[in-house]
Parts: C-alpha cells; structure tokens; sequence
C-alpha cells in the first residue's frame, strides 16, 4: 500500500544519509543471514521469532520497523530542536540509530520517553531534566540486568531446555552433513578449507552452505560480526555437536 511504499522510500533514503541507520541495517542484515545459514541445516523445522538465535524479516517486520525508525528519527529531532533531553534504554544513543519505541510499547524506558516527548512538545505535565533521564535510563539498565541474570539462571526451564534441544539436534545434523562432505573430499587436512561467517560473540563462526557453528581456535582479538574468513577443520565431533576450526 501507500503507507508501506513511503515508509519504505523514506528508510532507504535515510539509510543514505544517516551513518548510524546504515551500521543498524548492516546488523541486522548480518543477523538474518547468519540466522538462514543456521537454518539451512536439513531435518530440522526452525523458528523465525528470534528464540534459539531465530531471526527473520518478512514485509510486516520491515513495515513496523521503518516505521519505529521514522518516528524515533522525528522525535529526536524535534527534542533536539526544543534542546531537551530525552531517556534512552542503554546501548540505543542517537549515534546507533537508537529506538525510542517497541511494538507493542513495553519497555520502562521507552514508556518514559513518550512522557517526556508529550511535556515537552504537546505541554502535557512537566519536562524531566537531564539528570532525571539520566537516572531512569540507570534504572531500566539495572532491571534489564536483573531480568537477564534471572533467566540465565532458570536451567530447568521446559521451554528453555526445548530450544536448546532443537539447536543441539540442529548443530548435529549440520556437522554430520559437513563430515559426509570431508570425507568425500578428502577427510581432515591442511588442505581443507571451508567458507565462514563470524556470529560476532566469543569468536564462533558459522559454516556456509551447512549451517553449522564452529568455535575459531587461535584468534588474536575478536572476529566482527557479518566478517567473511576461510577456516580449516581442526576437530568435528557429530554426536557431540562440537566442531573447533582455525583461520587459514
């Protein structure tokens, strides 16, 4: 429709001239195709809804999230222009092309920028100083920390536990498809190189064209996240669901 094709102009045009808009959709660009790669592993059915590192944009996904960036690319301009602060959730600043919004509104943080946004351009109650937005981006930090370390720490949790489950038997299908395709060709050796992305955490990588993860021996430093490398097969364990590689 009209709305979706503006919405989309407009996101590609912002994309254009807007740094931190054109290093967000290279994050999550990264993200889908990392998360298609793992998905790519045969016999198993995945999600699309971010659980087990799932993650997909249909045409309603990139619907709601240009519009989310459009109205939080407004709004910051238009605090900006009225030089008040505003609250963000941490890790979302304006040089990241940080949100102000989710759909549905559920964030603490993003429930109080509205409130300030209202006092401050509709004289709806009384604007929060910058200390105040200081204070209550520090507080929604420490509940979403909480919040974190609460579910780190539920192992006995049955949906949890499933998610896990279908990744183990994911990673197990993938490295048994590799394995077939080294021995075809050879086996394990120095010779052996094969195509992967970097996840962007801890240095794992993802095979391409299998789907399966590999932790990178060796690595000075940190792989970035989308970053193409060659890597040769040091150990494969199928049944375990381990592989362990090396940069070539």
């Amino acid at each position: 429709g009209i709305a979706e094709r503006n919405l989309l102009m407009w996101n590609r045009r912002h994309m254009q001239i807007n740094e931190a808009a054109k290093k967000r959709e290279k994050r999550l660009a990264t993200r889908e195709y990392i998360s298609n790669e793992i998905k790519s592993a045969p016999g198993i059915q995945s999600r699309d809804d971010g659980v087990g590192g799932s993650f997909q944009r249909s045409r309603g996904h990139r619907m709601v999230d240009s519009a989310l960036e459009l109205y939080a690319f407004a709004v910051s301009t238009l605090m900006s222009k009225a030089k008040q602060p505003i609250p963000r959730a941490a890790g979302s600043g304006a040089d990241r092309g940080g949100r102000l919004g989710t759909a549905p509104l559920r964030r603490y943080i993003d429930g109080i920028a509205q409130r300030q946004a209202l006092s401050v351009l509709c004289n709806y109650g009384n604007p929060l100083s910058v200390k105040e937005c200081r204070d209550a981006t520090k507080v929604a930090a420490r509940a979403s920390d909480s919040i974190a370390n609460i579910r780190s720490l539920k192992d006995d949790d049955s949906v949890q536990s499933q998610y896990i489950s279908v990744n183990h038997r994911r990673q197990v299908s993938a490295l048994h498809e590799l394995s077939r395709h080294l021995a075809s060709t050879g086996g394990i050796n120095e010779k052996q190189h094969i195509q992967a992305i970097s996840t962007g955490h801890n240095n794992h990588v993802v095979v391409i064209g299998v789907g399966a993860t590999a932790r990178c021996r060796g690595v000075k430093g940190t792989l970035k996240g989308g970053e193409k490398v060659i890597v040769q097969v040091i150990d494969i364990n199928p049944e375990k669901g381990v592989l362990d590689v090396k940069l070539v």
